[in-house]
């Protein structure tokens, strides 16, 4: 499957290539502040926050004119989410917190609208995302009466939902996503964009729509561009 998303992207771009008047290329690094929207029977699950991590990468701009541009990339990204409980009763505190990472190679694939602000540059994005689950782990921590105990795990990617005998996979391997973002590049070649990529896929195997765990993620990212 990856071998022929790659293949298929490199195709695309080869496409893209020959009708783009000029073409240039960047760099970005940044922050994600990523979490779930999770719906369990039907019902959604409020106590679910958001969860920092990286994002690294490097695009291309294939420009057609000075005002539209296809931008396609490749980065390494941080996705996931972070729950957290606690009461109180009889004099004594419990808290329980479970955090979720997961580790992305993603390909975004943008169309980009430049409008220039003197020796600067606004501009805007959107368009879909393809991720591919490269590793992931989720880790719970208790504390009671300042006790505390922790643990954790990798987490599984695959369609098979287990049974009574063995543990099914946590999640789909594939997330396809649409991502809407603006930046502002300065004379400098220096920049900052702000994304946001609404998850479209039921990450939860054999899911549906009473039963699914989707990503949403907030990013801020600064750039440079050779």
């Amino acid at each position: 499957m990856k071998i022929k998303v790659f293949l298929a992207a490199a195709a695309v771009m080869f496409s893209v290539s020959s009708f783009a008047q000029d073409i240039s290329f960047g760099v970005k690094a940044g922050v994600n502040f990523s979490n779930f929207n999770v719906k369990e029977d039907g019902k959604s699950v409020d106590d679910l926050k958001m969860k920092p991590g990286i994002n690294l990468g490097a695009y291309a701009d294939f420009n057609f004119t000075d005002m539209f541009a296809l931008e396609a990339g490749l980065q390494f990204e941080q996705k996931g989410s972070k729950m957290e409980f606690s009461e109180s009763a009889y004099g004594i505190k419990y808290k329980y917190t479970e955090k979720y990472n997961i580790n992305y190679f993603t390909i975004p694939v943008n169309f980009r609208v430049n409008l220039p602000v003197g020796d600067n540059n606004l501009y805007f994005l959107a368009g879909p995302t393809l991720g591919i689950g490269l590793s992931g782990k989720v880790k719970w921590e208790e504390e009671e009466d300042g006790e505390k105990e922790s643990d954790d795990a990798s987490l599984k990617f695959g369609d098979n939902t287990g049974n009574e005998y063995e543990d099914g996979d946590d999640l789909h391997r594939m997330n396809i996503g649409l991502l809407f973002g603006a930046g502002f590049e300065m004379s400098n070649n220096l920049g900052v964009r702000l994304t946001y990529d609404l998850g479209l896929s039921n990450l939860t195997p054999k899911g549906d729509s009473d039963n699914s765990c989707k990503t949403k993620v907030l990013g801020l990212a600064l750039t440079y561009k050779f």
